[in-house]
């Protein structure tokens, strides 16, 4: 432990969170996305972005650079107590391609070998996956193409390994804290439903990942986002996440404005559309939406300050960064906006229908309601805000059932393939998270995933970034600030190049010994 940590017994973190509906990121991501990660990967990244060893301690690729080679960790165990191994691992990878686990981020896979094929029904056969344990410890990723950022993507949540035995037996319910096998540091000690779930160690754990903490507690709320901050002012809960709408009155708190951590996150919020039917199939429409928005007024009044303008998909301090080049393309712009309008046969919104924007998150409301007015001020069009639940959002959003939808993506690990491959190039309806179909960007995106000269595939990414902006696939609206409370006792979150303090994960942190 570290020479400022408290004693044992007391190294419990508590924190609130949106209860999950499941644990089992491999075939579930959106059910369980708020829990927490039990499940360790070949590969995982540390709050700098660098690539460090899980599971396996060392990998390499062949000289035609189709084959990746996975070594596995030794004397690794499950928290059941059996061998950690690689036949595990290809399991896991097969079972999140299979289809009739209805996965929809199983395109995640798609450069691995035979995956697509496999997934969308046009092979039956899984060993057709090319994903291959060679003996217990050491496991081949076969891919269609040269794929440079192939060990990126196996640090993704949803390659953790899974019990094939648990599933087996359990079926759905082997993620219940009686049923579950872990293999990362944490175990699932309890779940009460509706009221918290409880982790501790597992104690066959041998790996360079283990964490301080003895326990960690997530109380479950009931929306999005708390209602207010109460349970951390009375030290019930060590850190809190918050929304816009509370940091403006936390500043000014003289106790909690102290406690208060902003930190740039790999995420981007955009309006996106319907593009195959009217008005939305019409580029001028999508242009003139996008000049009507003013991101400042967004950022700065609506947000509290808690997020930076943005007018492309890929945020700062990412890979192929470079909204300051593409600003001009989707500019506050209102009298362009108008003319773009009036070309499209609205002028001044006569004759543009009345039209559902749809939210899949409360606390998207505030924004929404925004842009319903810059809207209707610049454009004169009018918009119903409709907010759904999330899961049926989800649902709604992959079969294009939304004509036109604020949402946000989060990166799932480091590469620009990540932000642009895996929301906009497009894919059939029930993969796709929205119909724009661009095909020089999907040639684009296609060619870099498979470049592995680093400076030419950023270049590819630029371009494509390029015509996703000017094509409007999606209007870019701000990248959020994450914004959080932790107690002073709450040690271990690590300074980024940023001069920020992200909270990473639950490995590094615990609780000081200043703790009362």
């Amino acid at each position: 432990m570290p020479m400022d940590a408290a004693a044992l017994d007391k190294q419990v973190f508590r924190y609130l969170v949106v209860e999950p509906i499941t644990l089992d990121a491999n075939i579930a991501n959106y059910k369980a996305q708020s829990g927490m990660m039990p499940f360790e990967g070949l590969t995982l990244i540390n709050s700098n972005q660098e690539l460090l060893p899980a599971a396996a301690d060392r990998w390499e690729v062949s000289e035609d650079e189709l084959k990746w080679t996975f070594y596995l960790r030794e004397g690794a165990r499950w928290s059941d107590g059996r061998p950690v191994t690689a036949h595990d691992f290809e399991y896991t990878y097969k079972r999140g391609l299979d289809p009739k686990n209805g996965n929809v981020y199983a395109f995640m896979n798609y450069p691995i070998k035979g995956a697509e094929a496999f997934n969308i029904g046009e092979a039956s056969d899984p060993s057709t996956v090319l994903v291959t344990a060679l003996d217990e410890l050491t496991l081949v990723i076969e891919t269609e193409v040269p794929c440079p950022y192939l060990p990126y993507i196996t640090t993704w949540r949803g390659s953790g390994a899974v019990p094939r035995w648990k599933v087996e037996k359990y079926g759905e319910k082997w993620t219940e804290p009686e049923n579950i096998a872990t293999n990362s540091t944490f175990v699932l000690n309890r779940w009460d439903i509706g009221d918290s779930f409880e982790f501790g160690l597992n104690r066959y754990y041998n790996g360079p990942h283990k964490a301080y903490l003895e326990r960690i507690i997530g109380r479950f709320i009931g929306a999005e986002s708390p209602s207010g901050y109460l349970a951390y002012e009375n030290d019930e809960v060590d850190y809190q996440a918050l929304t816009s709408m509370d940091v403006a009155s936390i500043r000014n708190n003289p106790v909690l404005g102290r406690e208060l951590r902003l930190v740039q996150a790999f995420w981007t919020e955009f309006i996106f559309f319907d593009t195959t039917k009217p008005p939305f199939n019409n580029l001028k429409v999508r242009q003139a939406i996008s000049h009507a928005i003013d991101r400042d007024a967004l950022c700065r009044i609506v947000l509290q300050d808690t997020a930076t303008p943005a007018h492309s998909m890929l945020p700062p301090g990412y890979p192929a960064y470079l909204d300051n080049q593409l600003a001009s393309i989707q500019r506050y712009d209102p009298v362009l906006a108008k003319k773009l309008l009036k070309e499209a046969g609205y002028p001044n919104g006569r004759g543009f229908a009345r039209q559902e924007f749809v939210l899949g998150r409360p606390h998207h409301r505030l924004v929404a309601e925004a842009i319903q007015q810059m809207l209707k001020s610049t454009l004169n069009i009018d918009l119903n805000i409709r907010l759904m639940d999330y899961s049926g959002y989800i649902d709604a959003m992959y079969q294009w059932q939304l004509p036109m939808s604020l949402n946000g993506f989060s990166s799932d690990y480091y590469d620009p393939s990540s932000m642009l491959t895996m929301v906009w190039r497009s894919r059939p309806k029930g993969a796709g998270r929205q119909p724009w179909q661009h095909d020089e960007f999907d040639r684009l995106v296609d060619e870099a995933g498979r470049e592995m000269d680093q400076d030419k595939r950023l270049g590819m990414y630029v371009d494509a970034q390029r015509i996703l902006s000017e094509d409007v696939g999606g209007v870019f609206l701000f990248y959020p600030k994450q914004a959080y409370l932790g107690k002073p006792w709450l040690k271990g979150i690590k300074e980024n190049p940023l001069g920020e303090y992200p909270f990473w994960n639950h490995i590094d942190i615990y609780i000081g010994d200043n703790k009362p």
